[in-house]
């Protein structure tokens, strides 16, 4: 059996077709099943996700978990922003707002798997600031945004240049409605980068 893979890349190139495009377009005769796809075309959809940036955390949870679960072996290194990249995904569909008053829930499935992924990671990556950040956006995901702001100000205070923690620090700031506070915090990074 050959392995099911993407076409040429010129031949996406001709057809003006992005790589995450001719990916989705590659899975859909074996009906975006990831079994049945296989371990190269779902590992080249989630890589062509990736490489886009594009926010399609419906294909990272269902390529992605496949993945993770049958072929983890196979992925090499590739594997940490594997879980990574599933980490997030699973953030994004177990998010529940935490209401004022409210007593503790059960987390979701997603939730609880999230962080088995992040136990995962911190214990390979120990120190490092992306996994603290990772840390930070599941405390976003559970409500907690004073935690999630401690985590980031960590961050800043080892990493003053880290943008992608000052990037959550502003986003959460924003989102809970201090947009002075969002605006103070970047004009004070861009004092500091001059400076």
């Amino acid at each position: 059996l050959r392995p099911r893979t993407l076409p040429k890349a010129d031949a996406a190139a001709r057809c003006g077709m992005s790589a995450l495009a001719e990916a989705e377009a590659a899975c859909a005769p074996y009906g975006n099943e990831p079994s049945r796809c296989g371990f190269e075309l779902s590992r080249s959809l989630l890589l062509a996700v990736r490489e886009s940036r594009a926010h399609r955390p419906d294909l990272v949870l269902k390529f992605g978990q496949y993945l993770l679960r049958s072929h983890a072996g196979r992925l090499g290194a590739e594997v940490w922003a594997m879980y990574e990249q599933v980490y997030i995904a699973l953030l994004h569909y177990g998010r529940r707002p935490r209401a004022a008053g409210s007593g503790a829930e059960e987390p979701s499935e997603e939730m609880r798997l999230a962080s088995e992924y992040y136990s995962l990671l911190a214990a390979r990556f120990p120190d490092s600031m992306r996994v603290k950040r990772l840390e930070g956006m599941m405390w976003e995901a559970k409500g907690e945004y004073d935690m999630a702001m401690a985590d980031y100000d960590e961050i800043l205070e080892e990493e003053p240049n880290n943008l992608a923690a000052l990037k959550r620090q502003v986003a959460l700031l924003r989102a809970r409605g201090k947009p002075a506070e969002a605006a103070k915090r970047l004009a004070a990074h861009l004092e500091g980068v001059g400076a």
